[in-house]
């Protein structure tokens, strides 16, 4: 058989030093595909006479598919998987891959583990040193050295270790304590990527407040080694317990943990571990990651599943790495990672951590005191322990300021991190921003609103560039919001960086009676109800809400009334929060029987879209129109699960994509390639629409993704999820979602397209009348 020598072909792949060959003669690799999901499926009978074993997978076209052992998908949205095969098949297979021309890269896999320390000490409660575990330990780049502790080096009383002042931590507590009512708080996930969790800890969360995530290396809430429990001490060991330590989020109210045990009993895991272990925790719904682990090279594979995690508004947190020298490690180099590095007690960079361009943030990582397993303790010294100090900041003031996006929080603790560098330069390659300070980042969110985080990118990857170079707001150029209550908010222009469309984000926890709350929306004046809820059944109990409150809005006064039945309004920690376009315009529990918040909007938005020469920046073109009058127009449908429906509930002229669990470009409809003009340097572009969903389950969601010049890779711009984004039986107008190829160039063409993910026949999304839009913005310089 020839081998391909299509230079294009072999630039997909990717050899990694140090690859792994796996026991058995088994070989594992990363693939990335061009088009569809990467299926889960095993392939070791596909050779059988007996068909039916594989009736409901279809054998592949491709020749090096039947020469492996398993395909396992990592991430359907990103289009990763992992392959395992024999060794011996390994030349043909990867020759084979560059071939197929749906394979778009393909990487060995290496291998990754927890970062060395350079000590430890681990000791325990008194009654506890018969029944530990045995603990092992091994690194690299560093000798370790075991310390013997005196017999009686106990923590029978509850202590606060240096870093929790240091990173200011408990000044955060003290307010929030002290204001229940004005602070009210939602519960953030932390998902930690390491060797695992002690899941009997008595100074750690249990139970329902810590699931995990299966990566191979068997049950996340064990660990054999101690590395993820110490981290996990870090970020939220309990408080008033009296005994033990403290971590920087001390109540489980406020916070959980999933846990993804990609390293094994030894510190050691394979890049698949890790990618399972990244992609469950954004399935977990986590907020912020925590890796304090490294290995092997700068990877595509791991950078498009950052990516997926950023655009799903997760904070990604890694440890920088613990040589003490200028080097580029991964994953904390990467720039959608927030590279952390160490400081000591007293707040002087440690000497053994690492330093680069990337390195964006400092916290507390030598001699750090922690969780161990056996529900024991000890102390460790590494950017390992820094990053949970870091991540655990990033949850502490992130529950306070849930409206705000994940750029934002990253943001803010750069802008608000203590300043190392020499001089006080601000930013520099060995310290970064500085020490994270969480009362500073809090009080900086809490004078001006997530709008001291800067604004939003589109997609939210773009704004992730890392170290000194990350993208701040200029605080000088903002005005400090208006109490939070305040009766009377003005709002700016009806035009924004949501294309020209205001609308109101709701975000609210219920207390034990849910039923007793309700909401409106009405133009000021006016007794017409432009929007209420809930919309069908009482609000849950103890439930978490999010999602818009209208539709686009035009200029004008209204009024937000929020309600209790009962007239003690939402018990704490229950609260409610209103924002529009970042700001929050009012946020409380405690509000009586009723609470209402005008705010206006004010007329000088730019000219109505239209299909004319305007060619100036700011004015919206209009490239696309379809109405689905005659059937799917000037759109295509990808498959069976998608069709045109002439009427349904009270519309005419609409498109339908169903079921999107197996075949998910079945349950789509696209674009062809809309050429540009390049003259007119479209770089920005919004898709406006109306959608009606019927019987998507919670989760559930559809997608909108984009291609610009020819490209057969999609990009995905915004995905709406059932329970969370809108809820069925109800039509949603005039949807906007803009986005932007590129920040550096206007792209000749785009295509667009709608796609479904649910799991069931009956689960359908109807979609009315699809417009795009395009427009000039300055270039980014």
């Amino acid at each position: 058989r020839q081998h391909p020598q299509d230079g294009n072909h072999l630039r997909r792949r990717t050899r990694a030093e140090g690859s792994i060959r796996r026991r058995h003669g088994k070989v594992n690799l990363l693939v990335q595909y061009k088009n569809g999901p990467a299926y889960t499926r095993s392939l070791a009978h596909y050779n059988s006479d007996n068909s039916n074993d594989y009736a409901s997978v279809p054998i592949p076209n491709s020749t090096w598919q039947t020469h492996t052992t398993s395909i396992s998908s990592i991430s359907e949205e990103s289009h990763i998987a992992a392959v395992e095969l024999d060794a011996e098949e390994m030349e043909f297979v990867m020759h084979e891959m560059m071939a197929d021309e749906d394979v778009e890269l393909v990487e060995e896999d290496f291998p990754m583990y927890k970062y060395p320390y350079n000590s430890i000490q681990q000791f325990n409660l008194p009654d506890q040193n018969s029944h530990l575990p045995p603990v092992r330990h091994k690194h690299r780049h560093l000798t370790q050295q075991q310390q013997s502790l005196p017999n009686n080096r106990t923590l029978v009383t509850e202590t606060q270790e240096y870093g929790i002042d240091l990173t200011q931590s408990s000044s955060v507590w003290s307010l929030t304590k002290s204001q229940p009512n004005k602070y009210p708080n939602t519960p953030v996930k932390v998902c930690i990527v390491d060797t695992g969790y002690d899941g009997q800890h008595e100074d750690l969360p249990q139970g329902d407040m810590v699931t995990s995530t299966d990566t191979g290396y068997g049950d996340g809430l064990t660990d054999g080694d101690g590395h993820g429990t110490h981290c996990a001490g870090v970020i939220g060991a309990l408080g008033g317990n009296g005994f033990g330590i403290v971590g920087v989020n001390p109540d489980p109210t406020k916070f959980s943990f999933h846990i993804a045990k990609a390293l094994n009993d030894d510190g050691m895991g394979t890049a698949t571990s890790v990618l399972k272990g990244i992609k469950g925790c954004i399935n977990s719904g986590s907020k912020v990651i925590s890796m304090s682990l490294g290995g092997g090279p700068k990877s595509s594979v791991f950078a498009e599943l950052y990516k997926e995690a950023y655009d799903n508004d997760v904070l990604v947190f890694a440890a920088a790495g613990n040589v003490g020298i200028m080097r580029d490690d991964y994953p904390a180099s990467y720039p959608l990672v927030v590279s952390v590095g160490a400081v000591d007690r007293n707040g002087n960079r440690a000497r053994f951590s690492n330093w680069n361009d990337q390195l964006e943030i400092m916290g507390p990582g030598k001699e750090v005191k922690s969780t161990f397993p056996g529900s024991g303790y000890g102390i460790l010294s590494g950017t390992s322990m820094a990053t949970p100090y870091v991540a655990g900041v990033a949850a502490l003031v992130w529950g306070y300021f849930p409206e705000c996006s994940n750029q934002q929080i990253r943001n803010v603790l750069a802008r608000s991190a203590l300043s190392m560098a020499p001089n006080d330069a601000g930013c520099n390659r060995k310290t970064g921003f500085g020490l994270v300070q969480a009362k500073s980042a809090f009080d900086m969110l809490d004078e001006y609103g997530c709008a001291a985080g800067g604004e939003d990118y589109d997609p939210p990857s773009d704004g992730g560039v890392g170290g000194c170079d990350q993208p701040l707001a200029d605080l000088s150029k903002l005005e400090p919001k208006s109490n939070l209550h305040a009766n009377s908010v003005s709002t700016g222009s009806a035009s924004n960086s949501n294309g020209g469309c205001k609308k109101l984000l709701l975000t609210m926890l219920t207390d034990n009676y849910g039923y007793e709350t309700s909401w409106q929306l009405t133009r000021a004046g006016s007794s017409k109800v432009l929007k209420s809820g809930p919309l069908e059944e009482n609000f849950a109990d103890k439930t978490e809400y999010r999602f818009m409150a209208s539709d686009c809005l035009d200029a004008g006064t209204y009024e937000f009334h929020m309600k209790d039945d009962f007239g003690d309004g939402i018990t704490p920690p229950g609260y409610y929060s209103i924002s529009l376009d970042g700001k929050t315009l009012a946020k409380n529990s405690a509000f009586g029987y009723e609470e209402t918040t005008r705010f206006t909007i004010n007329d000088n938005s730019p000219p109505a879209a239209g299909g004319g020469e305007e060619t100036k920046p700011g004015a919206w073109t209009s490239l696309f129109y379809e109405d689905f009058s005659s059937g799917f127009g000037q759109l295509n449908d990808g498959g069976s699960n998608a069709m045109h429906v002439d009427s349904k509930f009270g519309r005419n002229g609409i498109v339908m994509i169903k079921r999107g669990n197996t075949d998910f470009d079945a349950a789509s409809v696209y674009s062809d390639s809309i050429p540009l003009n390049k003259n007119r340097g479209y770089n920005n572009f919004k898709v406006v629409f109306s959608f009606y969903a019927n019987s998507m389950e919670v989760n559930d969601r559809f997608c909108l993704d984009y291609s610009s010049n020819g490209s057969s890779s999609w990009r995905r711009a915004e995905c709406w999820r059932s329970g969370a984004d809108f809820e069925n039986g109800t039509w949603s107008d005039d949807v906007v979602k803009q986005f932007r190829p590129s920040v550096n160039f206007a792209p000749n063409s785009i295509r667009f397209r709608f796609r479904g993910f649910s799991s069931d026949n009956f689960d359908r999304v109807f979609i009315e009348k699809v417009r795009l839009f395009g427009r000039k913005e300055p270039v980014a310089r």
